[in-house]
């Protein structure tokens, strides 16, 4: 009743979940509801050919499931997404999950040649839908994994100890709202309204070599790396690393200038 609430007050459209939502009862709901889904399918999933309709058909009820689908035996392409080459494949399928035919994506993944493949398995209920978009949109869903952590993490979501409804739901909000620009704030470019002109945001090794760190090789910025780095930035600029009390005093006198 609370999906069905809460799908009755969204728009028609496509809505992702994690492969932890995999019930069939779950996407009966959806689907009554004019949505669609798109799913990351279990390891133990199985999947079905839709079968054939025979010359001669006997007394009884039609097959509903026809061949079971190997991953393995299945033509494979290149495709180019975000920059990524995938080895990927698609069809048209049945599964027990989901009472529509939904379209199957296979990924191919291969760490190393003298290991055997991985099968990173996709379905949606939108059959038009290019392969390209729903492993785009899959990926992104992954994005909200990991703000709610960074979140929970490096902007106090985690510690919250209110107990007023209103206080709670501002909690949640300024919790979000900081995080929020924090992302803002390293962006590739930062443009000034006024003079247009671009100010170069630190990269990743710049963050890296400010905190120290030449363990980790992250591809891009974390929220994580982020906070870091701000609060060393600050720790800097207001607040001496020595113990000379002379340039701690004088520092102290730049916050109450700028305060005031």
């Amino acid at each position: 009743e609370v999906l069905k609430s809460i799908c009755a007050n969204v728009p028609p459209g496509l809505i992702i979940f994690d492969r932890g939502f995999n019930r069939r009862k779950v996407f009966t709901t959806i689907l009554a509801q004019g949505h669609h889904l798109l799913c990351r399918a279990k390891s133990n999933a199985v999947f079905y050919r839709i079968p054939t309709r025979p010359k001669h058909p006997k007394r009884g009820r039609p097959r509903r499931y026809g061949n079971r689908l190997h991953l393995p035996y299945l033509k494979y392409r290149d495709i180019v997404v975000e920059n990524e080459t995938l080895s990927v494949t698609d069809k048209i399928v049945r599964t027990k999950m989901c009472s529509e035919d939904v379209r199957l994506v296979v990924i191919r993944l291969r760490k190393k040649k003298s290991k055997p493949y991985q099968y990173f398995c996709l379905f949606t209920s939108d059959k038009q839908l290019p392969v390209a978009d729903v492993i785009r949109h899959y990926k992104n869903r992954w994005q909200i994994e990991t703000a709610f952590r960074d979140v929970k993490q490096n902007f106090g979501f985690g510690t919250c100890q209110l107990q007023k409804r209103e206080s709670l739901n501002r909690h949640v909000q300024l919790s979000f709202i900081a995080a929020s620009l924090t992302q803002l704030s390293f962006t590739d470019t930062a443009t000034d309204a006024a003079s247009q002109t671009e100010q170069a945001m630190p990269d990743v090794q710049t963050v890296l070599n400010t905190l120290g760190i030449h363990w980790y090789k992250p591809k891009y910025l974390t929220r994580g790396l982020m906070t870091a780095y701000l609060k060393r930035c600050f720790q800097q600029q207001y607040f001496s690393a020595s113990n000379d009390p002379k340039q701690n005093l004088e520092k102290n006198l730049k916050i109450d200038e700028d305060t005031t």
